[in-house]
């Protein structure tokens, strides 16, 4: 008697959404225990009187899983009843069965929170994350990486500031998805570098394996690009436009992650820049220095000093200090 009594009045604080963590608790396993079955029908059927009338067609949104847990009742035999009543009684098990999966979500988090983290990692410093679900994260300096310890909802969602490269685990059912201003990069499971440093005018997504789709949102609508392996994105900040391209080369970035970087005729003031991005220092060049090509391998795990004087061997060139910057001259 005294269990009946107080299911009676955890079922009243669950309606009046009254309910403290230990009351939901022992409301909901009180739903699980089969012998108290009848007296559950009974609390629910003195609350159908009171329920309107709805067509039983579409009553379970998409959004609804499948495997939602149903509170499961023994067979009682009553009466007939009118068709009218029935639907009344249907359309209350199913809005009882929403608000239990539901309130069943809210007390997940409640228990168990999604805690949001963050990585940061220095100048000339690299990290290594892995996410809940398996994914690899390679932070590249100056950069920001925010992700939840755990991934409970239907999308796998981080956000960056800066360079990563990305090894996602795969899995069709939860898209994985970096956030980066106004670019959103949309994957299943995949390898791919993302830069997008603030002070950058560019953001570049580039694709090593699988597939990527790079949105970018602006004011007024969405652009899309879908790029396959060895093709890369470029989102201009401030045209807000986004251009395809090929990448032949995307397997470098393998190379990149690890600060090992290799190359193969890129101009002078492309170099420059990935020097400043990882060091973030501010590096002039002389103004016929621009268009130069080089050829040759970088080691950004070295101290600047020796990123530069390799730099400026190769290419016979010299710099200097410069307030809190530097110049390359001839």
């Amino acid at each position: 008697m005294k269990e009946k009594q107080q299911l009676k009045d955890l079922y009243q604080l669950y309606l009046s959404n009254e309910c403290s963590r230990e009351e939901f608790e022992l409301f909901f396993k009180a739903l699980n225990d089969q012998q108290q079955d009848n007296e559950i029908l009974d609390l629910m059927s003195a609350s159908w009187d009171n329920t309107h009338t709805v067509p039983d067609v579409g009553l379970r949104p998409d959004f609804l899983p499948l495997e939602a847990k149903q509170v499961k009742l023994k067979e009682r035999t009553s009466p007939a009843v009118p068709l009218r009543k029935w639907i009344s009684v249907a359309a209350a098990i199913v809005v009882f069965t929403m608000g239990l999966y539901f309130f069943r979500s809210s007390l997940l988090h409640f228990i168990d929170p999604v805690h949001q983290q963050q990585a940061w990692s220095a100048a000339g410093e690299r990290k290594k994350i892995q996410l809940a679900d398996g994914s690899l994260v390679w932070l590249s300096p100056n950069s920001k990486l925010s992700y939840p310890d755990q991934f409970n909802d239907k999308q796998r969602s981080v956000s960056l500031d800066g360079e990563a490269f990305f090894e996602v685990a795969h899995d069709v059912e939860h898209p994985f998805i970096i956030k980066t201003g106004k670019v959103n990069t949309v994957v299943l499971g995949t390898s791919f570098n993302i830069s997008a440093y603030p002070k950058q005018k560019t953001i570049s997504v580039t694709l090593v394996s699988g597939k990527v789709a790079v949105a970018l949102h602006t004011k007024n609508s969405t652009h899309t690009e879908m790029i396959m392996p060895n093709q890369q994105v470029i989102v201009d900040k401030n045209d807000e436009k986004l251009r395809k391209i090929d990448y032949p080369d995307a397997a470098s970035f393998l190379d990149r992650r690890l600060g090992k970087y290799e190359y193969k005729g890129s101009t002078l003031q492309q170099v420059v820049q990935d020097i400043e991005s990882q060091y973030n220092v501010r590096i002039n060049l002389d103004g016929s220095l621009s268009d130069k090509t080089f050829y040759g391998n970088l080691d950004m795990n070295a101290q600047l000093s020796q990123v530069l004087n390799k730099l400026c061997l190769i290419m016979e060139l010299k710099y200097e200090k410069k307030g809190e910057g530097y110049v390359i001259i001839k």
